[in-house]
């Protein structure tokens, strides 16, 4: 904390610069013009203030070129033409009729209002990639391979322990649909753990959407190398997306270049790491937004419509979640630039229905077997999920410096650290806020942030765990369909990219207002310091960044794979039916996802497991792992307290059901230290096993009879 306290000095500071010199460049143009100067009119069209003489003659005649080309449309039926083949025109035209110019210093603002209002068709500026961008993206995946350099050799052998099983779970589901892929199976369904009953993947996180574009990778190589490739390119490839966006919406690539950076490697993304493929890779989300301002702004409704429909489609497979939750952060901050007359709803609720129309007739079938399908449930309870308040400015797990009990205390788990801010972020995103405030995007960004981090406070407040007995938003909305199976704490994941852009922005203001250099400042009366206003804002971001620099994720090595596994020993004892993992598979122990991982990628079935399903009560509610039979609960107790547990006459006739209704053709217990009492209970069972390798075998197909 008290190292938090002393990065915020040289933010405050520096914000206060930024403050300063956006003021005094405001003051001097008010000065030269009645109309007001620096009010940001078009959402994130940021605006470059003191043009050069020539610059602002070259913004004129495309403007004049573009109303000439307008006229033309309207007078006949002339093929389209770009702006600058009618250029010569205009220009001409201008000296015929005796256009009147703007004084040289008029701020690209009016003159983008001008534009807008005779083209409202006018798209995106084309970002031009050139090495400098090139070297961003190239910082982005550094930052992505030290994040996660421990598994580098390891994928197979390392996990990611902080996550429990869940980096496990996930390496089964991509296992899982490029086993669909090779057998021509259901894709949103597999039948390779919880045997026979199977479990439904559109019910589960299952990455559908790229473990099935991604399926002959798997089977070349492994699921193991699936994840690392999708959480190496989920972390940098949103990096990356979200800095293509904030170029998309005009700002500088400095800005650009810091804003992306925090959306990939906030602690949010990083804890998610530990094992959530889905909260990593979220590249489509910028692009999603920007199809829909695109939409707003006049685009081409079936082209841009359909591309939006397919984009939210792919979300959906990849994960629904996070596409909710952006929905709720476009929608907070859509609200507040309609109400500026920002955004054009009208223009943009055509395209949007295309899109709708499009994306709800492709995932039609898909949602309605996620919610009615084959193992298919209602809902799931999660207990109360919000974020503790200090954890908005506390600093997470892995970052530099930080303390991992403090953290732990101030989260759910390691895979749930979705705030963790630190002092300075919120330092200097509050002066931004402050300098810029009168720009419709700022109030919409920041009123996001505001939001979305108190619905993340659950139904009460809490303070370092201790209830203030103040309520929180998400009391409001726990009990709603859909948004009642969503962690609250999660919510402020939203605020993330909101913060990232207002950073972006404040960086991109100070440096347009800063001078360009000697001619503009004696035209300004303002003193030459070229950006230096800029990259003070700029050093700021980065201080304000240090606590939440990532450190490397925690890998510890797995349980070893039997060799009866790795080789062809298993082959022997498979004829169709399942086998039965001792103890049984499921959230505290998922070793049994490695061998079938290991044996030609899910070649065999087990039973029981760790996903989501029915519970298998009337009400269809969800639980975590398969509803326990009586000889999976036995083998868990015996395991659990390692003392050899006779089975009765009575447990045996039940086990033989159980058996028989997991279709089991194979018990495995492992060769492991503390097996002794798992192994001379089951001999009470089954009899004595069969020693193959480095595993005990029951062969129980009698039982299937």
């Amino acid at each position: 904390m008290k190292w938090s306290l002393l990065l915020s000095i040289p933010v405050v500071l520096c914000a206060l610069a930024l403050a300063w010199v956006v003021s005094r460049r405001h003051g001097a143009g008010v000065e030269q013009r009645s109309n007001g100067f620096g009010d940001d009119r078009d959402g994130f069209r940021l605006q470059l203030i003191g043009y050069p003489t020539e610059r602002v003659d070259e913004v004129l005649e495309r403007l004049d070129a573009q109303i000439a080309l307008n006229n033309a449309r309207l007078r006949s039926s002339l093929p389209v033409a770009s702006a600058e083949m009618v250029a010569g025109t205009a220009t001409a035209a201008d000296a015929t009729e005796g256009v009147t110019r703007v004084p040289s210093i008029a701020s690209a603002d009016s003159v983008d209002r001008a534009a807008i209002s005779a083209d409202a068709r006018t798209p995106a500026p084309v970002v031009r990639w050139g090495w400098v961008d090139l070297a961003v993206i190239a910082a982005y995946l550094g930052t992505a391979l030290h994040v996660l350099r421990n598994l580098v050799g390891r994928m197979s052998t390392g996990y990611l322990s902080q996550g429990v099983q869940d980096h496990q779970a996930f390496e089964w589901y991509f296992g899982a649909s490029a086993h669909n892929v090779a057998t021509l199976s259901n894709p949103l369904f597999s039948d390779r753990q919880n045997f026979p009953d199977g479990v439904n993947l559109m019910a589960n996180a299952a990455v559908t959407g790229l473990g099935i574009p991604l399926a002959p990778l798997t089977l070349a190589t492994s699921a193991h190398v699936t994840f690392f490739v999708v959480e190496l390119l989920g972390l940098a490839g949103t990096a990356a997306a979200w800095f293509w966006f904030f170029r998309r919406r005009g700002l500088g690539r400095t800005a650009a270049a810091v804003g992306g950076w925090f959306v990939g490697f906030a602690p949010a993304m990083v804890s998610h790491a530990n094992g959530h493929p889905n909260f990593v890779a979220l590249f489509l989300i910028p692009v999603i937004i920007d199809r829909t301002l695109r939409l707003a702004e006049g685009g081409r409704r079936i082209r841009d419509g359909v591309v939006l429909g397919l984009l939210v489609t792919w979300q959906v497979f990849i994960g629904e979640e996070p596409l909710l939750l952006a929905a709720v952060g476009m929608l907070i901050a859509g609200l507040i630039l309609v109400a500026h007359r920002r955004i054009h709803l009208a223009r943009a609720l055509p395209g949007i229905g295309i899109g709708a129309a499009l994306c709800l007739v492709i995932v039609a079938v898909p949602l309605w077997w996620q919610f009615a399908g084959r193992q298919s449930y209602t809902s799931i309870y999660h207990p109360p999920g919000g974020n503790d308040l200090a954890a908005l400015w506390g600093r997470a797990t892995r970052t530099f410096g930080a303390d991992p009990w403090a953290s732990a205390a101030l989260s759910m788990n390691r895979t749930e650290e979705n705030a963790f801010f630190g002092v300075p972020l919120w330092l200097l995103a509050a002066l931004i806020v402050l300098a810029l405030l009168r720009r419709p995007v700022v109030q919409a960004l920041a009123a996001v942030v505001v939001i979305t981090s108190w619905l993340s406070l659950g139904e009460e407040v809490l303070l370092r765990g201790q209830p203030t007995g103040i309520p929180s938003l998400w009391a409001l909305f726990d009990e709603l369909p859909v948004l009642e199976n969503v962690l609250p704490t999660r919510f402020v994941m939203i605020a993330v990219p909101a913060l990232a852009g207002l950073l972006a922005i404040g960086i991109d203001a100070a440096m347009k207002a800063s001078p360009l250099g000697r001619d503009d400042a004696e035209e300004l009366d303002l003193a030459a310091w070229p950006r230096f206003g800029g990259w003070i804002v700029t050093a700021a971001a980065v201080v304000a960044l240090l606590p939440v620099l990532p450190t490397s994720l925690q890998v510890d090595p797995r349980p070893v794979v039997p060799t009866f596994f790795t080789g062809d020993a298993w082959r022997d004892w498979s004829h169709g039916g399942s086998i039965l993992a001792v103890p049984p598979t499921d959230i505290v122990d998922a070793r049994a996802f490695d061998w079938q991982l290991a044996a030609d990628t899910m070649d065999f079935p087990i039973v029981e497991g760790y996903f989501v399903g029915p519970n298998g009560q009337p009400d269809r509610g969800g639980q975590y792992g398969a509803a326990r039979r009586p000889l999976s609960l036995w083998l868990y107790d015996v395991n659990a307290a390692n003392v050899v547990t006779p089975a009765t006459e009575g447990q045996r006739l039940q086990f033989a059901q159980d058996l028989r209704a997991w279709r089991t053709d194979t018990v495995v217990l492992p060769m492991r230290a503390q097996t002794t009492a798992l192994r001379d209970s089951l001999v009470t069972v089954l009899g004595e096993p069969v020693q193959v390798e480095d595993v005990l075998v029951w062969d129980v197909r009698e039982f299937r009879s």
